[in-house]
């Protein structure tokens, strides 16, 4: 199943399963890309089909970035290695997730819904890759699981040629009030 079909753009209504328990949305998410994924599978078959390895070994004379290919070949399996499952609400994502435990243990629907949100050291780890987390968190406090997606910001901070929206305190007190 993709999961980016479980996301409906039309409405700008999503599942309320592809938010996870810390507040990324599923959709945006590159792991959770069936497309994606099924290329890279793909890739990696139709390399072995045509035992491109000997291929490659061969080019190497002549060209030396072949000499390379064994390094490719594990980054595009290392690629693999990152698909999910599904949705961290059924049982996928990462198989030991201190988020989703803390949120589990306090009884919590997610991390929105915590006051220590802002300051908690367990979504250190993702604030460097999700500049706008607590944006989000805060939309989701504010508007819930189904409504918060239309007014989401970017996922990654790569996106958009390198430009994340940055979330200021206005945007903040906006929020908030």
């Amino acid at each position: 199943m993709n999961i980016k079909d479980n996301v409906r753009h039309e409405k700008n209504i999503m599942d309320r399963s592809l938010t996870a328990y810390c507040g990324l949305c599923c959709g945006d998410c590159i792991p959770s890309n069936a497309a994606f994924f099924s290329l890279v599978q793909s890739l990696d078959d139709v390399l072995n089909k045509l035992q491109f390895e000997d291929y490659a070994r061969l080019k190497s004379e002549k060209n030396p970035i072949f000499k390379e290919y064994r390094m490719f070949l594990q980054v595009l399996r290392e690629i693999k290695s990152l698909k999910c499952t599904g949705p961290c609400r059924n049982g996928g994502g990462k198989t030991e997730c201190e988020v989703r435990n803390c949120v589990q243990s306090r009884g919590y629907d997610g991390c929105w819904e915590c006051d220590v949100r802002s300051t908690c050291h367990l979504l250190d780890p993702l604030r460097g890759i999700h500049p706008n987390i607590g944006y989000h968190l805060e939309l989701i406090r504010q508007y819930g699981l189904e409504e918060w997606f239309k007014k989401r910001r970017t996922h990654y901070r790569w996106q958009q040629g390198g430009m994340v929206e940055q979330i200021t305190a206005v945007d903040m007190d906006k929020l908030r009030r």
